[in-house]
């Protein structure tokens, strides 16, 4: 490192920039007139598209979308993200935002795309169909389902993503200083766009550290030594996440909202530490066997694993197969990075395990290049079936969500015209404010689905849950723009039971009356499931 820091013009950016620019516009000129490379990035693509068509024609206006499609205002610096409000500020031309959905989503996936290029380069891959099918896993695995799911956000996590999977190719391709630089640029990209999204950096690095060793990356990305691998590596994580957390304590911080700084609370420094980190590194792996453990769906990955540890041990040995799954598993450990150190569970929300996507394109990477090594290339076949469960739960959620939202929008339809009926009757002052009980229930469609696909129920959140403020989000765009009371500003405290009035209707989904001369409550039907929140 300190050779590193010596080197003539490490600190001087406009000299760097000067230099690199010739090189940086000939490298993209070159891969512009590939020929391989196109067919190979519209290959991806087209596939990105396909598996994502149901989410993109019927996935609208998703959560936190909906109050900035009506404000017009971003906000992301209060949780951390000041790159974020830049980048889709620019896209969208300045202030205030408009809902644009869902362009942003396909910048997305043509953006990922790219990066599925990238890395079965990396591999000496260049067949344009396993290309699309190991690209697949970056944006259309179950839990990036939700990332891509939102208008606005979904841009800045691709490109979250994007920047850390970069970061460790350039880390892992020929060591040069240049790349490690521009490799911490990128990973402190990444945690100012979104912050899980940068432990794709942990995951991919992990992963190439684990080809290299057996031989299966580009002769041109051999030449770099594991010791190094690592060493560069966690400087570069490292550093990015350092730089990242100073730059933000200078800038920022005081500008975080009570969301943020509840999320980022540590756990308490005890004697249960220890396995206080060890319960959240293995979360993830729980919530994946509670999403996906159920017979039949679990077979897909029970066949990847099977025939990725059976192409190990014929290619290179029962050795050498044990010391790669026991590596494996310790990636697989350290992929969360510094979410393990937060107080609250991470993993109930889909969308900050994005990294599972650089997992498993590089675990299909490495079967490809395995399969070609012993001349037994049926048994890429194996990885179809994952490919396939994947598009299955993509087309399960876009029907599902279509379904459950005109489930609510029938229901909330409802709601705003008893709320405009008590505001038509005589004698009556107009309501100003209003508290909500209750949470909507599901759909018979969504019910169904998600006995089969449980995470499916964390992606389809209710419109309306409780006293929340997303709930009153829902029902200003639906027409009743009352404001949120608090439970402890009534004297009288909730209603019980409805009794038909002159200031209450009462129906069999719902009670709305009056509580007070400025305030309208309305209760949902007591009964309904719990829903997870996201």
């Amino acid at each position: 490192m300190a050779r590193l820091l010596r080197q003539p013009g490490f600190f001087d950016v406009s000299g760097f920039v000067a230099m690199e620019q010739p090189r940086v516009w000939s490298q993209c000129s070159d891969w512009v007139k590939d020929p391989d490379l196109r067919r190979q990035w519209w290959a991806a693509m087209v596939a990105g598209l396909a598996a994502l068509f149901p989410l993109l024609m019927s996935v609208d206006l998703y959560i936190d979308d909906i109050a900035r499609a009506m404000d017009g205002s971003l906000g992301w610096v209060r949780v951390g993200r000041p790159l974020a409000d830049a980048l889709v500020g620019w896209l969208n031309f300045g202030h205030p935002v408009t809902a644009v959905a869902p362009l942003n989503t396909v910048v997305a996936i043509v953006l990922l795309s790219a990066v599925g290029v990238a890395c079965a380069r990396a591999y000496g891959i260049r067949s344009p169909f396993w290309t699309a099918m190991a690209s697949l896993p970056l944006m259309a695995q179950p839990y990036a389902l939700q990332a891509l799911s939102y208008g606005f956000d979904a841009v800045f996590m691709a490109a979250a993503l994007a920047a850390a999977v970069v970061a460790a190719l350039l880390v892992n391709a020929q060591g040069r200083w240049r790349h490690v630089a521009v490799a911490l640029v990128l990973q402190l990209v990444a945690f100012n766009l979104y912050q899980p999204a940068a432990n794709g950096f942990l995951v991919m690095t992990g992963c190439l550290i684990i080809a290299a060793s057996l031989g299966l990356l580009h002769p041109t990305w051999q030449r770099q030594s594991l010791r190094a691998r690592l060493l560069v590596s966690a400087a570069v994580y490292g550093g990015g996440y350092g730089l990242y957390r100073l730059l933000f304590a200078l800038f920022f911080e005081h500008r975080l909202n009570r969301y943020a700084s509840s999320a980022a609370a540590f756990k308490p420094l005890d004697w249960q530490l220890p396995w206080a980190l060890l319960g959240s590194a293995l979360e993830p792996i729980q919530q994946v066997l509670r999403d996906f453990g159920a017979w039949p769906v679990v077979l897909p990955l029970i066949l990847l694993l099977l025939i990725y540890a059976g192409l190990l041990r014929a290619v290179c040995g029962w050795r050498t197969m044990a010391r790669v799954l026991a590596f494996s598993v310790v990636v697989l450990l350290l992929a969360p990075g510094g979410m393990v150190l937060l107080r609250e569970s991470f993993v109930r929300h889909p969308r900050v395990l994005l990294y599972f996507g650089p997992l498993l394109t590089s675990l299909i990477l490495q079967i490809l290049v395995l399969t070609r090594l012993q001349g037994r290339r049926i048994w890429r076949l194996g990885v179809l079936p994952l490919v396939w469960l994947m598009v299955v739960v993509s087309y399960a959620y876009g029907h599902a969500f279509a379904a459950q939202v005109s489930f609510e929008q029938g229901r909330l339809s409802r709601i705003v015209a008893a709320a405009s009926t008590l505001a038509a009757r005589e004698d009556q002052p107009p309501a100003q404010f209003l508290m909500v009980e209750g949470i909507m229930p599901r759909s018979p469609v969504l019910t169904n689905t998600v006995r089969k696909f449980p995470v499916i129920d964390r992606l389809i959140p209710p419109l309306l849950n409780g006293n929340q403020t997303f709930s009153f989000s829902q029902l200003r765009l639906y027409g009743l723009a009352l404001e949120k009371r608090r439970p402890e500003d009534l004297n009288e405290g909730w209603p019980k039971g409805c009794d038909p009035s002159p200031d209450a209707i009462c129906t069999s989904e719902f009670s709305l009356q009056r509580a007070g001369a400025d305030t309208l409550v309305l209760q949902l039907a007591p009964g309904s499931e719990v829903r997870p929140e996201t």
